[in-house]
């Protein structure tokens, strides 16, 4: 069973440098903002953010007081069964039903669960054909 909801990823971008992961997690801790899921790259000269928390307009301000560009995109969140293959089943209905993934990222532990976030401009779609699953 694949539960699944859309949610509000928040999109941090700045300059890269060293300290910019410590003072990003530094900001929200002080606001009292928890991190749910991160992602982050070093883009050359730009850091860029993926975030999921527990409350989003907090964490845009206090990012937003880092310097950098701060921004919301839509996402659907998943929580699978922690075995193998409910990724590849998941991808393979979107892809069945010519729906584009354009950003995923993920995390598990010896949990029951997993946690997958994805982009797609089909979110609606894309939510109820997985509560299908």
């Amino acid at each position: 069973m694949v539960a699944a909801e859309i949610r509000n990823e928040l999109l941090f971008k700045a300059p890269t440098r060293v300290g910019l992961l410590a003072d990003v997690a530094e900001a929200l801790r002080a606001v009292g903002v928890n991190i749910f899921a991160i992602g982050a790259y070093d883009k050359g000269d730009m850091g860029e953010f993926l975030l999921l928390t527990s409350n989003n307009r907090a964490a845009g301000e206090a990012l937003a007081a880092l310097g950098g560009d701060v921004d919301m995109a839509s996402v659907i969140v998943c929580e699978v069964p922690n075995t193998p293959g409910e990724l590849a089943r998941i991808a393979r209905k979107a892809a069945d039903a010519g729906i584009n993934i354009s950003q995923i990222h993920a995390t598990t532990t010896d949990a029951d669960t997993a946690m997958i976030v994805l982009r797609t401009d089909q979110e609606i779609r894309l939510v109820e054909l997985l509560e299908e699953m």
